[in-house]
């Protein structure tokens, strides 16, 4: 029979196996309520966060998703709008509901460091994973945790759904599918280019050898899952906007602003906008036109971001035709460099060199690469590692074939820092096994 020690003992015990990460979530707590302090509770970018919050607003009072304006919208996931919803149901509007925000997004800011640590220490020894957490004291990160955006909570169901996922492949234990399975759907429910993650998964439990009918098993369930959200959802898009909208239609937008980066991309004044853009726009979009030839109200960004897809489709296709290598070099090489090098950073009232936060990207990016070396080289932890490179470098494909964009990537690097995590144990090895080899040459030239 249990009692009340034995729990005790069992906390005593938790506490001190994990003291060092507990301490350093508390700092990175700290420091997040400190920043919060330093930039005011109620700092914002003036941008998506105070949208987000509108939008949670609005759909307490009245049951819609909506973004930007008071209009249904597809152009976001539902997850943020319903949480800070709910938070407002008990907080109110006002001040109260920024601060209460704030510090929830400072303690889930806090709490990935554990999954980092957690997901590395499948693998690695503890102070592995400790020093892979601990990227999270980055001041970029920090500040990232005190904006009201989908980020922070991104991250921290990303780091913990990485963590069961590892766990599912050492284990076979279905607590940890379970936990896979929740925070795939709250990470999905954010962003949704998050969807193709069970490939992922799928493709690193199979190279694991996890056991297939439980595998099987899983994957029904999961897609049952996904079906629940799925079907109601495009049915409500379809019922608002007349389309098949199973995620969100918000990709038009960064794809056309991803038209102007890179080099040697076509300028504005060499291209007919009218007759492939606007006509183009007017005969596909025509239904959701009114008498006079206006948009309807509620379909005004709709048709908007419809229109961005349709002028980036036309922009690539006279860039290839104009220029087709520098178009290849751009989408290829330019754009994805370019966004694995950038710090989500957009404030100068923290007192912190932005070169200082460049070269600790560029230092974590080559501590990534290391590691993927070191795993190859040695043959230890190959899966784990290729199963977090090919899930990054898809991600960061993907997102830069639209906008190669700092924010985008500030959610991904923690995918980063676990590879990081683990490589950090791969080149202590390799260190050790240099210098057994340099003693056991000495020894035969002795």
């Amino acid at each position: 029979m249990k009692t009340k020690n034995d729990g005790l003992a069992r906390v005593r015990g938790f506490l001190k196996e994990h003291r060092a990460i507990l301490i350093l979530i508390l700092f990175l707590l700290a420091q997040r309520i400190l920043t919060m302090y330093i930039l005011g509770w109620n700092y914002s970018l003036q941008s998506d966060d105070v949208s987000y919050i509108k939008s949670g607003i609005i759909f307490k009072h009245t049951g819609m998703i909506a973004m930007h304006e008071e209009v249904p919208s597809a152009q976001i996931m539902p997850g943020l709008t319903v949480f800070i919803a709910a938070v407002s149901a008990v907080f109110g509007e006002g001040n109260l509901l920024w601060l209460v925000l704030k510090l929830m997004w400072a303690f889930m800011g806090s709490i990935s460091a554990w999954f980092i640590y957690k997901a590395v220490c499948v693998f690695a020894p503890k102070w592995c994973g400790i020093l892979a957490a601990a990227a999270l004291a980055r001041t970029d990160y920090v500040w990232m945790d005190n904006t009201i955006l989908t980020e922070t909570p991104y991250v921290l169901f990303l780091t913990a759904m990485i963590y069961f996922t590892f766990m599912m492949g050492k284990s076979r234990e279905w607590k940890y599918f379970w936990g896979c399975l929740v925070t795939y759907m709250l990470a999905l429910m954010l962003k949704a280019n998050v969807a193709p993650y069970p490939v992922f998964a799928l493709v690193y439990l199979l190279i694991v050898k996890y056991d297939f009918k439980t595998l099987l098993k899983q994957g029904v369930i999961l897609g049952c899952a996904v079906l629940c959200f799925v079907i109601p959802w495009s049915i409500r898009n379809y019922i608002h906007f007349d389309a098949f909208i199973p995620l969100t239609y918000g990709a038009g937008n960064p794809m056309l602003l991803g038209t102007y980066q890179g080099a040697g991309f076509p300028a504005d004044d060499t291209l007919d906008y009218e007759t492939n853009v606007d006509a183009v726009t007017r005969e596909k979009y025509a239904k959701y036109y009114d008498e006079n030839g206006e948009v309807k109200e509620e379909f005004v960004r709709y048709v908007s971001l419809g229109a961005d897809k349709i002028k980036a489709d036309y922009r690539i296709s006279e860039w290839k035709k104009a220029d087709m290598p520098s178009f290849l070099y751009s989408y290829l090489i330019k754009k994805p460099v370019d966004m694995a090098k950038s710090v989500f950073f957009w404030t100068s009232e923290l007192d912190v060199s932005w070169l200082t936060l460049f070269q600790l990207q560029a230092v974590a990016l080559r501590l990534g690469i290391l590691a993927v070396i070191s795993s190859l080289v040695l043959k230890k932890n190959r899966p784990q590692v290729l199963f977090l490179t090919i899930f990054y470098l898809f991600n960061l494909y993907v997102f830069a074939m639209t906008f190669a964009f700092d924010r985008y990537h500030a959610s991904m690097m923690p995918i980063v820092y676990i590879m990081i995590g683990i490589g950090w144990s791969l080149l202590v090895d390799m260190g050790v096994r240099a210098v057994t080899a340099v003693k056991t040459f000495d020894k035969g030239q002795a």
